[in-house]
């Protein structure tokens, strides 16, 4: 037994883990607990992406051992790998017991954590793993992304910058900052960092993907397109690099790209990650092609493909937006002498695909502004806020200067000084009341469209990360979009004349009108604006505003077929 065991290390640790899986099957069918043999294959099927089975075996090999601390710490990842998190935890804990200075077991306590949204004990995990391993840029890499996660994107910066400097070049951490740079306005500093990797790694296919990103952020379009070619040359099946592609150009005939992404989406053995954002990407190309039902069927494939693998309760959803104007009515909003004054950031809010990136678009032209980004600093405060008092009516008076000025420190380091902020990050719809109460001199831009529009444009674009669930059913999504807008009219009846609404069919229609009107609301001088461009989304072979137009009045006259309910929503 000794000797297959042996036989099989050697092959597992050659690469060969289907062959070493092999060995450690004749060790089992002649001792079933023999525990190495359940912990070695039970790492094969955690390499292979199996986790019930790991489970299955990681936790005979427990069983046999239950103080053996690499044991439980991968009986942990197993766990957590199977989407069980709250289970890896205690099995986390118990390794940390038997051997305090395990430093990958707290990094691994700090995965569950994150998979558990228990962002403060996930930051203590990488931590501590940091404070005992304190040269091992992955652990720094994982402090990065909780904190960005957590709404730290100042330290979560620093995270990563600190792997970098211990390992140059260090490929994830380098995909993660230069995507925070993205995310905060700053490509050309991204696109920087992600060239001097590339210097080191000019195979790594997911930097060449991010290269695309911040190229076409910077208006090089033709550069970013080669840039995604590059990263599918290296790794034909990357469906993300392919659904990035799709946006960046307009397709006028069948070819090689889309019967790519068509066959990348078709294949039930390719990981499901990349067939969902091939999805998107073919329907987008359809759509442009004009094979609109087509299109349509794909959309309600890769939605429902994506939407099977996530959890989500309407109703939860629906009671957290009422909950959230709950806590502030009735209360004086703003209240005389609460609160930062003089502060006066802008609030770009609505639902994603309401116009707020276009909006930010022009008013990044004027002046005296300069756009932050999607800040996630509102949504921390105010969990902070929540958690410290336990209710709005608890929080004393001075805890909302305290946010204020907290606040514009942070968004003032993502922007030139005496520069106006503009965020524009999607869930601040849902701090209006912590806005009016820490920031009274804020003003805040409901963006808005067309309901049935609205909703066919977010069902046609894959939101990624937490926050999006409500997305990918069509039914779920136009039930939350209606709790969405009885959610903005009872906030206008809590912050009054500090939010202006904006169209965006009243913005296309009559841009300087509108644009002027949301000038002088802003406090802004529209003498310093510059020319209106409504076009933020440029892609390669563009199209005249009236072939732009007619297509999407055949996809959206598809959907309606599709969905003749959609109708009402008109």
């Amino acid at each position: 037994m000794a000797e297959l065991l042996q036989a099989g290390l050697r092959l597992h640790q050659s690469g060969r883990a289907e062959e070493a899986a092999g060995h450690y099957q004749r060790v089992l069918a002649a001792e079933p607990r023999n525990p190495a043999a359940n912990h070695l294959l039970g790492l094969v099927h955690l390499q292979r992406g199996r986790h019930d089975l790991a489970v299955d075996h990681i936790a005979r090999a427990v069983a046999a051992r239950p103080d053996d601390a690499q044991y439980l710490c991968n009986l942990g990842v197993a766990l957590n790998g199977a989407g069980r998190p709250e289970e890896a935890v205690p099995a986390f804990q118990r390794a940390i017991a038997a051997h305090p200075g395990f430093a990958e077991a707290h990094s691994n306590l700090g995965m569950a954590y994150r998979a558990l949204r228990r962002f403060d004990e996930a930051v203590g995990a990488y931590r501590q793993a940091v404070a005992l391993k304190p040269a091992e840029a992955g652990f720094h890499y994982n402090l990065g992304n909780v904190l960005g996660e957590a709404g730290f994107i100042v330290e979560a910066e620093a995270a990563y910058r600190e792997a970098l400097r211990l390992r140059p070049g260090y490929a994830p951490a380098v995909n993660a900052l230069a995507g925070q740079l993205y995310d905060r306005g700053r490509p050309a500093e991204g696109l920087q960092l992600v060239d001097a990797a590339l210097a080191l790694a000019p195979n790594d296919a997911v930097l060449h993907m991010r290269r695309g990103r911040l190229l076409e952020q910077l208006g090089r379009l033709e550069d970013a397109v080669g840039a995604y070619d590059r990263s599918l040359l290296l790794s034909p099946g990357f469906g993300e690099a392919h659904q990035h592609r799709a946006h960046l150009r307009r397709y006028e005939h069948r070819d090689a790209d889309v019967d790519a992404m068509q066959a990348l989406f078709s294949d039930v053995d390719a990981p499901l990650d990349d067939r969902v954002f091939a999805g998107f990407g073919l329907g987008k190309a359809l759509t442009d092609l004009g094979e609109h039902e087509a299109a349509v069927d794909t959309y309600l494939a890769v939605n429902r493909l994506h939407r099977d693998r996530i959890a989500f309760s309407l109703d939860r959803a629906r009671a957290e937006l009422r909950a959230d104007v709950g806590r502030f009515a009735g209360l004086e909003l703003p209240r005389p002498g609460v609160g930062h004054a003089g502060a006066a950031p802008i609030f770009v809010v609505g639902l994603p695909r309401s116009g707020k990136s276009t909006l930010e678009a022009i008013l990044a032209r004027h002046p005296d502004v300069a756009p932050a980004g999607e800040l996630p600093t509102l949504s921390r405060l105010f969990t902070q806020l929540m958690r410290q008092h336990g209710e709005v009516r608890a929080i004393p008076t001075s805890a909302y200067e305290a946010v204020g000025r907290a606040y514009m420190e942070e968004a003032g380091r993502s922007v030139p000084q005496g520069r106006i902020v503009v965020d524009t990050m999607p869930s601040n719809y849902r701090h209006i009341g912590l806005i009016r109460a820490a920031l009274p001199d804020a003003r805040i831009v409901w963006c808005r469209r067309a309901p049935a529009a609205h909703c066919v444009a977010i069902f046609e674009k894959y939101l990624t990360g937490r926050g999006y669930e409500y997305a990918f059913d069509l039914d779920e999504l136009v039930a939350y979009h209606a709790a969405y807008r009885d959610a903005a009219v009872a906030w206008r009846a809590v912050a009054g004349d500090a939010i202006l609404e904006l169209d965006l069919a009243d913005l296309r229609a009559d841009p300087d009108a509108r644009l002027r009107e949301v000038a002088e609301f802003c406090g802004l001088s529209w003498e310093g604006a510059v020319s209106v461009d409504l076009e933020t989304e440029p892609q390669l072979g563009g199209w005249s505003a009236e072939r732009l137009s007619g297509n999407r009045s055949a996809q959206m006259a598809a959907w309606y077929r599709a969905a003749p309910w959609l109708h009402t929503l008109a």
